[in-house]
């Protein structure tokens, strides 16, 4: 009996597979009403794809870029969390600087003199985990503004952040 339903199991999902299978070689190729987007091999067009320093902030309006959305360990492709929000009248706050995040920071080239605002959610590792390389960037880029940390305070109140 266990091994007639393993059987049909097997049979079932080998169904189901050869199926799927089918169906994608079946429409491999087609045309789709949104080609251009989905196109492994074709550029997108510059509407579709934000490039960092290629678009203007009207005085009102804001950017938010997600640098970071990971956990505490650094993955190849996810930093730790890590928020760029960009307003239009110049200012820019980074909130969090997690493992992984400054390298994403660097990477859109914003002068280091204007990433000196950090706001940090708690002191963890996924938050203020790159806030070295942040400052060591900034020293290293002639940051020549102090950088501002606003954050929780540690074990020792007077020290605060």
């Amino acid at each position: 009996m266990l091994k007639s339903k393993k059987l049909k199991w097997v049979a079932i999902s080998s169904f189901v597979l050869g199926v799927a299978v089918g169906l994608y070689l079946a429409t491999a190729g087609l045309p789709t009403a949104n080609a251009q987007e989905s196109s492994p091999v074709k550029a997108l067009t510059s509407q579709d794809v934000y490039f960092p320093g290629t678009e203007d902030l009207a005085p009102d309006e804001m950017r938010v870029t997600a640098c970071g959305t990971g956990m505490p360990n650094a993955r190849p492709k996810q930093a730790a969390a890590c928020w760029l929000v960009e307003l239009g009248n110049g200012d820019k706050f980074i909130f969090d600087i997690g493992t992984g995040s400054a390298e994403r920071l660097s990477a859109l080239k914003i002068p280091y003199d204007y990433l000196d605002k950090v706001f940090l959610g708690h002191l963890h590792s996924d938050h203020f985990g790159d806030m070295d390389a942040l400052w060591v960037g900034g020293v290293i880029g002639n940051r020549v503004n102090p950088m501002k940390v606003w954050g929780p305070a540690g074990h020792e109140p007077e020290y605060g952040t």
